[in-house]
């Protein structure tokens, strides 16, 4: 395939419904079934995704913004200095490559003050380092912060994940709603079930289903709970490295057609260019 659009695909949802395993998880599908250039962002200030793919983590974005900002209010930048220049080259020295995919974690920045330049040049930042790449999967702050700062402004496709709690139901149809007040458009909005018991899945879809379509939300798939998911992750093993037969794997790929990330032709059509 010679995909030379760019995508940006964002993960989110409430805490604990599994949107780094999700992130992760489609990683592995673009990484099996494609040759995309392809940038993965770790946006949830936890940074729980470095050791699901075990990947070490040197600097994080906001380690070099918090500096810029100290250095900022002390005054021991140079006037001349371009303070944009320079946390872009942070951000680029944060940046790590690798042979099938690159990877920048955001982390948080610290202490008090204003943030409000740091930010603005970030998302620019961020804005031009996506253009470099086919697909960049962000793997989102749990809740609904990252929507009302509008760090979301140029994601194509916003996948919402949920698990069988009402609360993460009722969590995607907030995020939803803020989205459309805080005017951010996303090409398309998809929500994947996660961590459903794997022998009422076929039961549970019909229903689930339903109550999306209620809401105008529409149902990617659904990944069953997984023992061998929850092994990797106690014993800090990539899931990168889970087996091509492991039921959740095949779900994420089902799911990853489904919205159009395997067939250039949906792609196309998704963003608007066939």
């Amino acid at each position: 395939m010679n995909m030379r659009q760019k995508l940006v695909v964002s993960v989110s949802g409430k805490g604990g419904v599994g949107k780094t395993t999700i992130t992760t998880l489609l990683l592995r599908t673009l990484l099996t079934h494609t040759k995309h250039q392809l940038l993965v962002v770790d946006a949830d200030p936890v940074m729980n995704l470095p050791a699901m793919l075990n990947i070490p983590v040197e600097m994080s974005v906001g380690e070099a913004a918090t500096q810029l900002r100290v250095d900022i209010d002390a005054g021991t930048i140079p006037a001349a200095a371009s303070k944009q220049d320079r946390l872009e080259g942070e951000v680029y020295e944060a940046l790590i490559e690798g042979d099938r995919f690159d990877f920048l974690a955001m982390g948080r920045t610290e202490g008090e003050g204003c943030y409000c330049f740091v930010n603005r040049v970030l998302t620019q930042i961020l804005d031009t380092i996506t253009a470099n790449y086919d697909v960049t999967l962000l793997d989102m702050s749990a809740g609904l912060e990252h929507l009302s700062r509008r760090t979301d402004r140029n994601v194509d496709v916003l996948l919402i994940v949920i698990d069988s709690s009402k609360m993460a139901f009722d969590a995607a149809v907030r995020i939803k709603e803020l989205a459309k007040e805080v005017h951010i458009e996303f090409k398309r909005i998809w929500v994947i079930a996660n961590r459903f018991p794997p022998a009422k899945i076929e039961e549970l879809a019909k229903d689930l289903e339903k109550r999306l379509n209620n809401e105008e939300l529409e149902l990617a798939g659904i990944v069953p709970a997984n023992d061998q998911i929850a092994e990797f992750n106690l014993k800090g093993e990539s899931l990168l490295e889970l087996p091509n037969d492991n039921p959740a794997v095949l779900a994420v790929d089902k799911i990853a057609r489904r919205i159009g990330l395997l067939s250039e032709e949906l792609l196309l059509e998704l963003l608007g260019r066939s």
